[in-house]
C-alpha cells in the first residue's frame, strides 16, 4: 500500500512513507533559514543522497553539482532527513555558487519556511479559559471560590 501523502517536490504519490526533510542554509546576511518538505524517495535518491559524501582530513572540497574545487569558496546546504524507520541521514554539501543557487531555488519550491508559521497549520479552534469552559458545561465558575 503506497502512502496517501503527495511528494512535495515532485507531487507524485509516494509509493512507501514520504522522507521527512529538513534543509538549512546561512544566507548572505547571516541570518541562518530553515525548511522542511516531505519528499519521496525517488527524489531523495536524485536530490539528497547524492549530496552525501565524506571528505578525507586533507581532500579538498568539490561542488557535487559539477564538481569544481569549492575548498576555499563554497555556498554550504545542509540537510537532515529522515527515512521511514531507519536511521537519520545527514548531508553537507559545500556547493559552487551557482550550483547553490539552483538548488535552494528547487527548495524553495515546495519546502515549507520553518522559521515563520507561513504555510504551517493553524491552531484547531481558539483556546477556551477555565471560566468558558465551566459556564459551557453548565457550571457555575463562581462556585468554591
Amino acid at each position: 500500500m503506497g502512502s496517501l501523502v503527495k511528494c512535495g517536490a515532485c507531487g507524485e504519490r509516494c509509493g512507501t512513507r514520504p522522507i521527512g526533510t529538513y534543509f538549512r542554509w546561512m544566507r548572505a546576511d547571516g541570518v541562518w533559514k530553515h525548511y522542511y518538505a516531505r519528499i519521496c524517495a525517488g527524489c531523495a535518491a536524485s536530490k539528497v543522497l547524492p549530496l552525501e559524501r565524506d571528505y578525507a582530513g586533507t581532500e579538498r572540497l568539490t561542488c557535487p553539482s559539477c564538481g569544481i574545487d569549492t575548498d576555499d569558496d563554497y555556498d554550504a546546504i545542509y540537510v537532515t532527513y529522515f527515512a521511514g524507520k531507519g536511521p537519520q541521514g545527514d548531508a553537507d554539501a559545500p556547493f559552487c555558487n551557482v550550483h547553490a543557487a539552483e538548488y535552494r531555488t528547487w527548495v524553495l519550491g515546495f519546502a515549507r519556511d520553518t522559521d515563520n508559521d507561513v504555510g504551517a497549520p493553524g491552531p484547531l479552534r481558539e483556546s477556551m479559559s477555565a471560566s468558558q469552559t465551566l459556564r459551557a458545561l453548565g457550571r457555575d465558575p463562581n462556585v468554591g471560590r
